[in-house]
């Protein structure tokens, strides 16, 4: 139950890490100046929206008050014209005509009469001239008969250009006082056309005038409300937002102490308290997360096996320091996100399922565990043979997500503690056996020796009881010697290594077995190497490799066969090897001798360690072993460890 409590809990916290991923390609918003932006954008869409309908407005209004001015002066003109051509003072219609043509602001005056020509003019060349297109200008449709009995007022350019002009269309209506001269007014119902050209120059400049004093008011205006908007919202909005935002993104970054200052009690006050209570709660919850994570990673670094837990991703997120050191790395932290492909086998994708056991491919509902053996190859390319066992681990109550916890055992280090197990309860045989072979032969020879002391001082002729008594003695002499020899095999290895004299341990060790090799029939050749060779090892580590070796290849002469131990010096190096007539060694179990537990004694009562063991003791001195022959009737096993002798003269 704790175990799934703290993965579980372990698992959510790696997937809330990946699901903050995007924050790390978090861009900083620059709020202040957008706002800036648009605020300014908004008030000049809306200063020129009214600039546009106040110089609409105003055009219009500028207008209007000149047409009604035109309009006034028209009338005020067209009576006098009236008056005049009652009187028929023609004279005095032209002065009225030029006077009122040269008054600022009028370009030009003209009557027209119904058919359109000029009949009198402020400039005296336009006298005469047709001016129908200024009537089809006002009415398109107008002709001499049916022209527009009211007055019309419009802004225009004229062809033969001059600049802008506000016209004044005014109809001089037939009256019953002029119908004596001009006719009936259902014929005629317009005796003439006064038409008043105003410069419309000085309208328009007006108008831009104020335009412009309204536009730069306005943009006095707009600006210091920006700018009070601005201050306002950079003061109560925009920084402590900023300031949100800068807590935000160092609390995303790790940083659970960020707080954010509490300023005022208005809604950026609360949003602030809001965010520091939960960047609270959020240390709280990490620091408890940290501790339950301590705990499950001192829990699993206890375990002497190697331990690592695998999601569905193929990526280790748990592991203890002994799967790190099976595995090569550091620390266990240098394992979580690798993928377990990686980390085993070397390989940048997933293993396929039909060439490898792969727990996340087999395990499920119905098989909720697994064993099988796997050999971990490191990043320097060496191999470790190892023994998992793979359970599957639900981390969510309806099983949608699982996690696969394996546990690694090192068969190499299993084969140590086997073989220190055998050590140990050699040892112990050995010594137990040499106590209770000692002690009676210490008490027998002591007995003995009193006894030919007693028959020396007696003056007895006892020549043949003294010779039987000498030959005693020599027996149990020989017995002692068995038993320390018995008894250096046993004796647990020392941490530090000594001389050992090779020789002298070949022939004590294949002294113990002399019964056995007699007993299968079985010639034994010693050919040592002259000088006494020496290396740097324990005394029982080698006895034990020897010992090994000699009864692997007793067990391949179950008929009988001929032993050969040989010794000698090569180079800088010390060889030994061992060499019988056995059955030999098949080839397709050749490289897997030396693999823990693997066995094919014809027996089959071995364990499979034997050898395993002995290369781990060749290896742990400095030592090579290889298999230089292996066909039936010769196989040798050839040893090689450093001279110590030939060291120590080149050190000097």
């Amino acid at each position: 139950m704790i175990w799934s409590t703290l993965l579980g809990s372990s698992w959510q916290a790696v997937k809330g890490m990946r699901m903050s991923d995007p924050m790390r390609m978090f861009y900083k918003q620059h709020l202040s100046r957008r706002f800036i932006v648009f605020l300014f954008g908004v008030l000049g869409l809306v200063s020129a929206c009214f600039l546009l309908m106040f110089y609409y407005f105003y055009s219009e209004q500028i207008a209007g008050e000149r047409t009604q001015a035109s309009h006034s002066v028209s009338l005020l003109l067209k009576s006098s014209l009236e008056r005049a051509m009652l009187r028929r003072d023609l004279p005095g219609l032209r002065d009225i005509i030029s006077d009122l043509g040269k008054q600022d602001g009028v370009k030009e005056v003209m009557i027209l009469n119904p058919a359109g020509e000029v009949r009198f003019a402020s400039k005296p060349e336009r006298l005469g001239q047709t001016e129908a297109p200024i009537i089809q200008q006002f009415c398109p449709d107008c002709t001499s008969a049916s022209l527009p009995l009211e007055p019309v007022t419009r802004f225009f350019t004229p062809k033969d250009g001059g600049g802008e002009l506000l016209r004044t269309f005014h109809p001089v209506r037939n009256k019953p006082e002029c119908m004596q001269c001009h006719g009936s007014r259902d014929t005629h119902p317009v005796n003439g056309i006064l038409v008043v050209d105003y410069d419309a120059a000085p309208i328009r400049e007006k108008g831009w005038m104020n335009i412009l004093m309204l536009t730069g008011a306005g943009a006095v205006a707009v600006l210091f409300s920006a700018l009070a908007a601005w201050w306002f919202m950079q003061r109560y909005v925009l920084q402590p937002v900023s300031r949100l935002d800068e807590a935000s993104r160092a609390l995303s970054q790790g940083d659970l102490t960020t707080r954010v200052p509490v300023r005022g009690k208005d809604e950026m006050a609360n949003l602030a308290s809001a965010f520091n209570h939960m960047a609270e709660r959020l240390q709280h919850s990490h620091r408890v997360l940290e501790s339950r994570e301590q705990f499950l990673q001192g829990l699993i670094d206890a375990v002497p096996d190697g331990v690592r837990v695998i999601d569905p991703y193929f990526q280790i997120v748990l592991a203890n320091r002994a799967y790190a050191e099976q595995s090569g790395f550091a620390s266990p932290q240098e394992l979580c996100q690798q993928y377990c492909y990686k980390v085993t086998y070397q390989r940048d994708t997933p293993c396929p399922p039909s060439l490898r056991t792969c727990p996340l491919n087999t395990l499920n509902a119905q098989q909720p565990t697994l064993k099988f053996m796997e050999t971990l190859q490191r990043a320097d390319g060496s191999l470790l043979s190892t023994e998992v066992y793979a359970a599957r681990l639900p981390v969510a109550a309806d099983e949608s997500e699982c996690l696969v916890v394996e546990s690694v055992r090192d068969l190499e280090k299993a084969v140590h503690y086997s073989h220190e197990q055998k050590l140990a309860a050699l040892g112990e045989l050995a010594a137990g056996v040499a106590h209770e072979i000692h002690n009676p032969l210490a008490s027998v020879r002591i007995a003995l020796q009193a006894s030919d002391q007693i028959l020396s001082a007696s003056q007895e002729d006892m020549t043949e009881l003294k010779d039987y008594l000498h030959l005693v003695d020599e027996q149990v002499e020989q017995c002692l010697d068995v038993t320390h020899r018995l008894m250096k095999l046993g004796t647990l290895a020392s941490n530090h290594p000594e001389l050992v004299e090779v020789n002298t341990v070949i022939r004590e060790t294949l002294s113990l077995l002399r019964f056995e090799r007699e007993q299968q029939g079985i010639c034994e050749t010693l050919e040592l190497a002259a000088g006494n060779p020496r290396i740097l090892a324990a005394d029982n580590d080698l006895r034990m490799i020897i010992l090994n070796l000699v009864q692997n290849a007793f067990h391949a002469m179950p008929d009988g066969g001929e032993l050969k131990v040989v010794t000698c010096h090569q180079a800088d190096e010390i060889e030994i090897r061992v060499e019988d007539t056995g059955t030999g060694i098949p080839d397709e179990i050749l490289p897997h001798i030396f693999d823990p537990f693997f066995s094919r004694r014809i027996d089959q009562r071995g364990s499979g360690l034997g050898l395993t063991i002995t290369r781990s003791l060749v290896k742990q001195h400095g030592g090579q072993i290889q298999v230089a022959a292996h066909l039936p009737g010769r196989t040798v096993f050839i040893l090689h460890f450093p001279d110590v002798d030939v060291a120590t003269k080149e050190a000097t």
